[in-house]
């Protein structure tokens, strides 16, 4: 299985999130987002293998937001699991309690707010939530052009906040979140071209032919003695058209 359009959904993912720049203060809310990026990916790769390929998307999605959620169980509510790791009614009950604080801090304090608990739990949920949509959209559906609707909607939390009052950070903010799905974009290109077949050289490498039928091109033996016999059978009739002339 290719990987580089779900590293590259994730990839974008990530550029689109630096939209929250103005929106928090610090940095700690961008590494907390860069880990649900990655679990959210990681899931949505190991739907793709061939074992599981047949899961219908929906639930594909909804594996993808299970493996968040417990990643945010990890990281936030940790002391409340099972061995730190196994989500608890309790632990539930404290990130939905950090979820209300964080809606209630955003509305409270003026932008850029102070990184705390709720805010961050509220940035890394909504980041992964984007990842996770984005990677189903783009990888899995093949649809990478409509990705970039998730990745619009957390480009624009800022500014409907209110917190994008500068003009020059906004703007090159804006470049990076367009480089990512630019990004997300020629990567789909490449791959469909990579499908319309395979380079043919004369020279052997002696590599072993992959054993996903994903990574290999069309088969294009049949087409090429289909063109044999026909270039046969046109040196045949001119052949014969020289020797009526002469």
């Amino acid at each position: 299985m290719n990987y580089r359009l779900t590293l590259t959904a994730a990839i974008a993912c990530l550029a689109t999130s630096t939209a929250l720049v103005p929106l928090i203060q610090g940095g700690k809310w961008f590494w907390a987002g860069l880990g649900a990026i990655v679990f959210v990916a990681a899931a949505g790769a190991a739907t793709r293998q061939r074992a599981l390929r047949a899961l219908p998307a929906p639930l594909c999605l909804l594996i993808a937001l299970v493996v968040l959620v417990l990643y945010l169980n990890v990281v936030f509510a940790a002391r409340f699991s099972i061995i730190r790791l196994i989500p608890t009614p309790r632990s539930m009950a404290w990130l939905w309690g950090l979820a209300r604080s964080g809606l209630h801090d955003t509305q409270a304090d003026a932008q850029p707010v102070f990184p705390f608990p709720g805010i961050l739990f509220l940035a890394a949920a909504g980041i992964g939530l984007v990842a996770a949509i984005t990677d189903l959209i783009a990888v899995r559906l093949r649809r990478c052009a409509l990705a970039g609707l998730p990745l619009l909607v957390l480009f624009s939390v800022p500014i409907a906040s209110g917190a994008g009052h500068n003009a020059l950070l906004t703007g090159v903010l804006f470049c990076v979140g367009m480089f990512g799905y630019l990004s997300l974009l020629g990567a789909d290109g490449r791959e469909r071209l990579r499908l319309w077949g395979r380079l043919i050289t004369p020279w052997h490498t002696g590599a072993e032919e992959p054993a996903d039928d994903s990574e290999r091109g069309p088969r294009t033996s049949a087409l090429a003695a289909s063109g044999r016999r026909i270039g046969l059978a046109a040196d045949r009739k001119s052949t014969r058209l020289n020797s009526s002339h002469i």
